[in-house]
């Protein structure tokens, strides 16, 4: 991210590794479980049509484990390099979101957009210690219902909440 005329950097953060935990349970392990029940169906129907037989290997999706596992492996390779993509960026005037391999994002909010700014931390989340902060625009949030900027995998969230918060009210005033 460059930064504009006269702006200041506050912080420039990267997501703990621990989010890879959290990928890897909520992401990886629904790919390869997708992966392989599509490919047990795919074998299934068409296994029986192709080799009229009820007997053997293809029957029953017999490869839907091994396809199951390397989604699994693959998945879990994709989210490594994915998270050595993401910067969080707060400056003076504004937040950023940077990352992505496949499709890459950089989206930035000024502080007289947000609407709100929260903390928020899942079941999975607060078991291996992460944070997730969300930042929240009036067109954004109605219409995707979700934060327009998402901080993931951060250690002690409290800190940068309060950081764009304090900007945030500065701002405004």
């Amino acid at each position: 991210m460059q930064l504009q005329n006269e702006e200041i950097l506050v912080a420039e953060i990267r997501p703990e590794r621990a989010l890879l935990k959290k990928w890897f349970f909520t992401k990886s392990i629904v790919a390869a479980f997708t992966g392989a029940f599509l490919t047990f169906w795919a074998f299934s129907f068409f296994g029986g049509v192709i080799f009229q037989t009820e007997v053997g290997f293809f029957y029953g999706g017999g490869l839907a484990i091994p396809i199951g596992v390397i989604v699994l492996i693959s998945a879990h390779i994709y989210t490594h390099f994915l998270l050595k993509t993401y910067i969080y960026t707060v400056t003076d005037k504004r937040v950023n979101f940077q990352g992505g391999i496949l499709r890459y994002t950089d989206r930035s909010v000024q502080y007289d957009r947000i609407t709100n700014v929260e903390k928020t931390q899942n079941f999975f989340e607060r078991i291996i210690g992460i944070e997730s902060i969300w930042v929240h625009t009036a067109g954004f949030s109605g219409r995707q219902g979700k934060a327009e900027v998402v901080f993931e995998g951060l250690k002690k969230g409290d800190h940068l909440l309060s950081e764009i918060n304090k900007l945030k009210q500065k701002q405004s005033t």
